[in-house]
């Protein structure tokens, strides 16, 4: 044989019997070889009861799982979906490729800038893995992962995934909060109060009785003569989705806004006994000098502070929360 054609027959033959002896044995570990430095995805995430992240220049943040949720280590309540995206991408996580010796450097000296460290811990609080997520790579469809104690970055991605693996760690602690104010099911709601303080006469309370509901005015005690039951229900129906645009706990004017006069007050009295109860203010009457409190002169543009019965400081928006601001007429029979 020519010589030239010795080294690549060799190399060729080499290749087939590797394939060939993994065919036979199967995986790396079953061929003696040790993997576990690119071993980053999670394939029970149903396992995992608490992870954190942690970056450069930034408070750590602990997710922690409780019988009713997701909690953060600041003592409130995840956002539903927050912990599932990450959850369910560590679960998707897919080798791309293994840089070569100079990259390899590269990565790790960016990783030692600004990497996010990342810890995953079962639900006996044992420690499932410790990595460091780097920055995008190359056209950005791949991420830079290294295992602690690692010398060897691999990258990484998410199968059929168009948004970067990095940014679902990305968030403050703040974005990973829940910004619920009101996720109801219509069939729980045992009684509904909407009390504006400086229009009385738009104030309301429904309540269910044993045949239909009543409305009365919780400052009056006078009832709602012709009551149209067939609005009772999508009403209620708008307390399923009330999710505040941000989590204001920081503003710094929060004090100041609550001293001023309050737009109205909402308390949700649940079947099961549990009840919520929370406290709106106008920012246009605040900002602008409006002197707008009744249901009937507020605009979709309209944005409130809503404090809750949990010490909460939301913002939301007039065009979210204004489905449940209606006032005592607005049941009427006609």
């Amino acid at each position: 044989m020519n010589k030239k054609y010795i080294l690549p027959a060799l190399l060729a033959l080499l290749v087939i019997c590797s394939a060939l002896l993994f065919w036979m044995k199967g995986s790396p570990e079953e061929l003696g070889m040790d993997v576990s430095d690119r071993r980053f995805r999670i394939d029970n995430i149903d396992e995992v009861g608490a992870f954190s992240i942690e970056r450069v220049n930034y408070p750590k943040i602990v997710f922690t799982r409780k019988p009713d949720g997701w909690y953060l280590n600041n003592g409130r309540k995840a956002r539903e979906e927050a912990p599932a995206y990450i959850l369910n991408t560590m679960k998707g996580l897919t080798l791309k490729y293994i840089p070569n010796r100079a990259g390899s450097e590269v990565i790790k000296k960016s990783l030692a800038k600004t990497g996010i460290k990342v810890q995953f811990f079962d639900r006996k609080s044992k420690l499932m893995k410790s990595f460091f997520i780097g920055t995008e790579m190359g056209d950005g469809s791949g991420t830079a992962f290294l295992m602690e104690g690692a010398e060897q970055p691999y990258v990484l991605f998410v199968q059929g995934a168009s948004f970067s693996i990095r940014t679902r760690f990305l968030y403050g602690m703040n974005e990973y909060e829940s910004k619920d104010i009101f996720v109801e099911k219509a069939n729980d709601i045992e009684m509904v109060e909407i009390k504006y303080p400086y229009d009385k006469p738009s104030s309301f309370t429904l309540k269910k009785k044993l045949l239909g509901w009543e409305i009365t005015n919780p400052y009056t005690g006078t009832k709602l003569p012709k009551l149209n039951e067939k609005l009772i229900e999508p009403y209620l129906g708008g307390f399923a989705n009330i999710v505040a645009e941000y989590n204001d706990g920081n503003n710094p004017n929060r004090e100041m806004i609550l001293r001023q006069p309050i737009f109205c007050e909402i308390t949700v009295l649940k079947k099961d006994g549990t009840k919520k109860h929370v406290t709106a203010y106008s920012l246009a009457n605040i900002e602008f000098k409006q002197n707008k409190y009744s249901p009937k002169e507020v605009g979709e543009d309209t944005r409130f502070e809503v404090l809750t019965d949990n010490n909460e400081f939301m913002l939301i928006q007039h065009r979210v929360i204004g489905k449940v601001m209606l006032a005592f007429d607005s049941f009427a029979l006609r």
